[in-house]
């Protein structure tokens, strides 16, 4: 196995869905790390400069050194930016939440491992696990599955599929739409499970609007629909017997 002669190290950022003036959601040290910084393994440019600018990173923008990782790089391009680490500690962001979750991230986690990079995961927000901790399904036994496939019967399917492991297994299932598809996705999860199964909808969270809550699908169906257009939000099915 090749060793990291350099001792750098890859550190992972959380970055928040939302961005209020004064910081709420990011521990100081988290802050400190991000802007001792300067070379960073970003999903895209500007929600990443944007996230440096808003912790008053103390760089400029042409000062930083910024490689762009999201589900279309190449294998052999996320193996070059071990080259990064050459320059010192090496800084990994998403768009929003936890970095190699639910993210592309994931494969550079998993090349600095390989030849010996120490990996420092960072405190901060993430959406999956807020929505579970403020759903008050079960919390022992979870799966993220992702995004539904577009096809209309696929779908149906897939959430059946869902809501029958769930009560096998005794496990939340979480998934998530598109902003722009919540709507639809919404009304198809009320029409395909049945009416006892547990749904949870936890929508813009972090955000001063941001809400989560619970209920039995025959009581999301007695309410008027929630605001969910072009809003970040989390789903979380459980059924018990």
């Amino acid at each position: 196995m090749f060793m990291n002669r350099t001792r750098s190290k890859l550190y992972l950022i959380p970055t928040p869905v939302y961005r209020q003036k004064d910081n709420q959601t990011l521990p100081e040290y988290t802050l400190s790390v991000a802007r001792s910084l300067s070379v960073f393994v970003v999903e895209k440019v500007q929600p990443a400069l944007s996230f440096l600018q808003w912790i008053d990173h103390p760089m400029k923008d042409f000062e930083l050194t910024l490689r762009v990782l999201n589900k279309k790089t190449p294998d052999h391009e996320v193996a070059g930016f071990l080259k990064l680490f050459e320059q010192g500690d090496v800084g990994l962001m998403s768009d929003a939440g936890a970095p190699a979750v639910a993210d592309p991230g994931s494969k550079l986690v998993k090349l600095a491992h390989e030849r010996g990079i120490e990996v420092i995961p960072l405190t901060g927000p993430s959406s999956i696990l807020l929505a579970l901790m403020g759903s008050g399904l079960e919390g022992q036994r979870f799966s993220f599955d992702g995004y539904l496939p577009l096809d209309d019967k696929k779908r149906v399917q897939r959430i059946q599929d869902l809501e029958k492991r769930s009560l096998t297994e005794t496990m939340t299932q979480i998934i998530m739409e598109t902003p722009h598809r919540n709507h639809m996705l919404f009304e198809l999860l009320l029409s395909t499970l049945e009416p006892e199964t547990h749904l949870c909808v936890a929508c813009n969270l972090t955000a001063p609007d941001g809400w989560i809550r619970t209920s039995r699908v025959y009581e999301w169906q007695q309410q008027p629909q929630p605001d969910l257009q072009q809003k970040p939000a989390l789903y979380l099915i459980f059924k018990s017997s």
